[in-house]
């Protein structure tokens, strides 16, 4: 059965079951038995790789647990819901078929936040689901939206620590990828400060030691001088510049004496505007660095040649 044919049948089986919600003489809609239909529908439409019509059903099904007063159900259909909406729109993206509007996206987002709106502020589900929007929109490479969900959950997770800097951590990625680097560097100095303070584990130290190196790149792209450079970020490159491998932040990072002198190196060069040994100092850094970090150390070396 053609996929345009089995549109029909879905939409017919959508508008029967919807028929129960019309109001008749001395009869009053089926909201429930309605609801049944929607989520059977629902089933079947994923089953059937039909993400469109399955976003359809799934709303349906919450708007009919909605006015039944059932909070629970509603909140749990709006979020299959919207999953369903985002994946058909991945899905269209995916066979080159883009829509100017973003239909499916903005109904998926739609779905979502109605969803979040009714868990308790302090709750995790929010926060996960804010996290799940993320992850999407920068997997689509949509950035109009995301500086807006990735505030939202930092505000969400301001009662949970290790998640709290891990919405810090996306949002100076973020900055990275939009070029805001003066604001990448504030948020990894949250990050640190906050590091600072805490008991630090393995995971904690590699986190601190990305804050510390990407500070670096990120300062150093803005190529400052000893006029436009504020006091605690000319501090970030000073421990480089005289060569203070006891400082406290590197001692806390457990950075080891290769980085660091790695480190020493392109701080000299750049400050100094030697670029003749940087794509060597490049090379030499590569095996230490994430992919992120590999991208900046190329926007920085690009920064100096051009």
């Amino acid at each position: 059965m053609s996929s345009e044919a089995t549109g029909y049948t879905i939409l017919d089986r959508y508008r029967s079951i919807a028929s129960k919600l019309k109001k008749r003489f001395l009869r009053k809609p089926n909201e429930a038995e309605a609801a049944e239909g929607f989520i059977s529908l629902g089933h079947h439409c994923e089953s059937e790789e039909l993400p469109q019509y399955a976003a359809m059903s799934w709303l349906a099904a919450a708007r009919c647990e909605g006015s039944l007063s059932h909070p629970v159900s509603e909140t749990s259909l709006l979020v299959r819901a919207g999953r369903q909406f985002l994946k058909a729109g991945n899905d269209d993206l995916d066979i080159g078929c883009i829509s100017v509007s973003s239909e499916s996206l903005q109904a998926g987002l739609a779905c979502h936040n109605h969803a979040s709106s009714r868990y308790p502020e302090d709750s995790l589900l929010a926060l996960g689901l804010n996290l799940e929007i993320i992850e999407y929109l920068k997997r689509i490479e949509c950035t109009e939206s995301l500086e807006v969900y990735l505030n939202n959950a930092l505000e969400l997770s301001k009662g949970t620590a290790e998640a709290h800097l891990h919405c810090l951590d996306l949002l100076a990625s973020y900055y990275i990828s939009t070029g805001e680097c003066v604001s990448g560097v504030h948020t990894y100095q949250k990050i640190a400060s906050i590091l600072q303070n805490s008991y630090l584990n393995g995971h904690t130290c590699e986190l601190l030691l990305k804050c510390e190196v990407n500070s670096v790149f990120l300062l150093l792209i803005l190529r400052p001088s000893p006029h436009n450079i504020s006091a605690d970020f000319a501090k970030i490159l000073e421990k480089y510049t005289w060569g203070d491998q006891n400082d406290e932040t590197l001692q806390a990072c457990r950075m080891t004496e290769r980085l660091f002198i790695l480190l020493q190196s392109l701080v000299t060069s750049c400050q100094s505007r030697s670029t003749t040994n940087l794509v060597e100092i490049e090379a030499d850094f590569w095996p230490y660095l994430s992919t992120e970090q590999k991208d900046l150390l190329r926007i920085l070396v690009k920064t100096y040649y051009y």
